[in-house]
């Protein structure tokens, strides 16, 4: 773990920089840590740089600042960058340009994702039609189903009534050949008793009169 006076001596012998300002604040030669409460602050003792823009310079007075820990943007090997709290460290500079990354990676997972999903209700939606559809036709099938099972009732009936009537004219067929047995017979007996009465009545004819009796009609 680095701690407060590890990171002030890294600060030593480096340019300090502003990045609100563009300036060179100067070079820290030396540098104390204060405490407040539970707070520190470092306290960079510099020498100003001086005609940096006739191509050299020099190093006139020397002046200190004081500085939060927030306050610094970046450390390097020659130079201290400052934000003045304006500027959020590098590294959070870094955190957030990683987070950034990452939330792109999410929102366009997250598209993909939503296009996934559109197409997935798309095809739920289709599948539903055809779901719909299959139930319209089970229920067209089970009404076709219902109807051929009534007019397989109604065969089954009208096999065992037709069936019954072959027994039944199976019946009167044997009743009429008795009928015509019966029919014979009476003709029969009624033409004997026929002939015999008018055999009678001529043999007594012939008798009243005397005569011989004939033998046929």
């Amino acid at each position: 773990m680095v701690t407060g006076s590890d990171r002030a001596n890294q600060l030593v012998n480096k340019f300090v920089i502003s990045l609100t300002t563009g300036r060179i604040l100067g070079y820290v030669t030396d540098i104390n840590v204060e405490v407040e409460g539970t707070k520190f602050y470092f306290i960079l003792k510099m020498k100003i740089v001086e005609n940096l823009g006739k191509g050299q310079g020099v190093f006139t007075n020397e002046t200190k600042i004081r500085i939060e820990p927030g306050d610094i943007v970046n450390v390097g090997p020659d130079v201290i960058i400052l934000g003045d709290g304006k500027v959020p460290p590098l590294r959070e500079i870094e955190h957030m340009t990683q987070l950034q990354s990452e939330y792109e990676d999410l929102a366009s997972q997250l598209r993909e994702k939503e296009t996934l999903l559109k197409s997935l209700k798309e095809e739920n939606s289709q599948l539903r039609r055809q779901l719909d559809e299959a139930q319209r036709e089970l229920r067209r099938y089970e009404v076709m189903k219902e109807d051929f099972e009534h007019l397989k009732e109604q065969l089954i009936r009208q096999e065992g009534q037709l069936e019954m009537a072959r027994e039944y004219i199976k019946l009167l067929e044997g009743i009429r050949h008795d009928i015509d047995q019966m029919k014979e017979l009476l003709e029969k007996l009624v033409s004997e008793a026929l002939e015999s009465t008018v055999r009678g009545v001529i043999d007594e004819e012939l008798n009243a009169r005397g005569l011989k009796k004939t033998g046929f009609i």
